[in-house]
């Protein structure tokens, strides 16, 4: 009922905290902000495994429009994509793996983080912090509800899941004037058409390797009938699954900005705020976290995933650690037909066991060192094969 913007979650992270004290649980606050990370200790001799479970603590500014009983009371912002069912089920796992402490040896760690909908993201700076580098895990796992796939149901997929991502931020300033006298204004509203055009077409030079979007969601000309405005504001997307070819069309847009304005002599400004990279879960950890789900919630109960041209800030772990990045199905007639990031969006509460169980599981069976399946589950290149 009580969602915060990205790095505003003030109120958040003071309810976690509190959560935290009263189950007398170990922590450091005030990361990148309003970050959190716990910890619990296994009581069991043996290895000194360290696992982190991350979630989310922001919401989005969409205005609610679920009809719930616990519905945002914060006018124009919402969770509208289940951070809140995460930090729940995080807290909870919380709780199960502190009552257990004795049945596993190494380390827990959960990190409760800021700013996942804002580009660069809180996990970059988590990373940079001096509480997570002490932390060193040697895995990180996270799920994230998903309305395509049935409450009960969890899903995986092994190497590249999650798109990259990349705003695209220009602005086209010349001069503007009256539409009857074109030859006394630069014409920005066709300069911008013409760069948006362009823009598309680059996709084109990279021949299905692997899937490519460049998508333009906004074009601003405060014009009129017989006005040209002086400025034209335009905003878009890139993403694909290779990050060679990200690299480059990053690249190619700024060339392609430059000469457009040099071409027609205005001024035009291009800002690509730090994106996420490819979310590329661990082959491995895959395969033992399948055969655990399977172990825990049934085998008809988990699916493996298609790639998602979605994405997620999740991905800078997945650089510098192995992880695992799972789903837990939300839809059933309760709810959670309704998509990520839309007013309406619903989960069907009983889903939050399934992802409870599951998170908490795979927690304590892989810092207790569970080995891979038998052989002829060994290759997990092919995400397919784990079924």
């Amino acid at each position: 009922m009580n969602p915060e913007l990205s790095f505003k979650e003030y109120d958040t992270s003071k309810f976690i905290c509190k959560y935290l004290d009263s189950h007398k649980v170990d922590y450091i606050k005030g990361l990148a902000g309003t970050g959190i990370i716990a910890w619990v200790d296994g009581l069991k001799k043996g290895n000194a495994n360290i696992i982190a479970l991350r979630s989310e603590l922001d919401a989005l500014p969409i205005k609610e429009d679920t009809g719930l009983e616990y519905a945002s009371i914060n006018e124009g912002v919402m969770h509208a994509c289940g951070h809140d069912s995460h930090m729940a089920m995080l807290l909870s796992a919380m709780v199960i793996i502190k009552d257990i402490r004795k049945e596993f040896s190494g380390k827990i760690a959960f990190i409760f983080q800021p700013g996942e909908e804002l580009a660069p993201g809180g996990a970059i700076q988590i990373m940079g912090t001096k509480a997570f580098k002490d932390l060193t895990p040697g895995l990180i796992i996270a799920q994230h509800v998903l309305p395509g796939l049935e409450s009960g149901m969890v899903g995986f997929r092994s190497g590249k899941y999650m798109a990259s991502c990349d705003e695209i931020h220009i602005s086209i300033k010349g001069q503007g004037g009256h539409a009857a006298l074109p030859s006394k204004s630069s014409d920005q509203v066709l300069i911008g058409s013409e760069l948006v055009t362009k823009l598309k077409k680059i996709a084109g030079n990279y021949p299905s390797r692997e899937p490519l979007v460049i998508g333009i969601g906004r074009f601003i000309a405060e014009g009129s009938t017989n006005i040209i405005p002086s400025e034209v504001s335009i905003k878009g997307t890139v993403r694909t699954f290779d990050e060679d070819i990200r690299r480059d069309i990053l690249d190619n847009i700024a060339v392609l900005c430059k000469s457009t304005g040099e071409k027609y002599k205005v001024a035009i400004d291009l800002h690509i705020p730090k994106g996420y990279p490819v979310l590329v879960n661990d082959d491995e950890y895959v395969q033992r976290s399948v055969e655990l789900a399977k172990a825990i919630n049934g085998k008809n109960k988990v699916v493996p995933l298609e790639r998602r041209m979605s994405s997620e800030d999740f991905a800078h772990y997945s650089h510098k650690y192995p992880v695992v990045f799972f789903r837990t199905g939300i839809k059933s007639k309760a709810g959670g037909d309704d998509g990520l990031h839309t007013p309406g969006f619903t989960i069907d509460e009983k889903a939050m066991l399934t992802g409870l169980k599951t998170l908490s599981y795979l927690a304590v069976k892989l810092a207790a060192g569970h080995r891979p399946p038998p052989a002829n589950m060994q290759e997990c290149n092919n995400p397919d094969k784990l079924f």
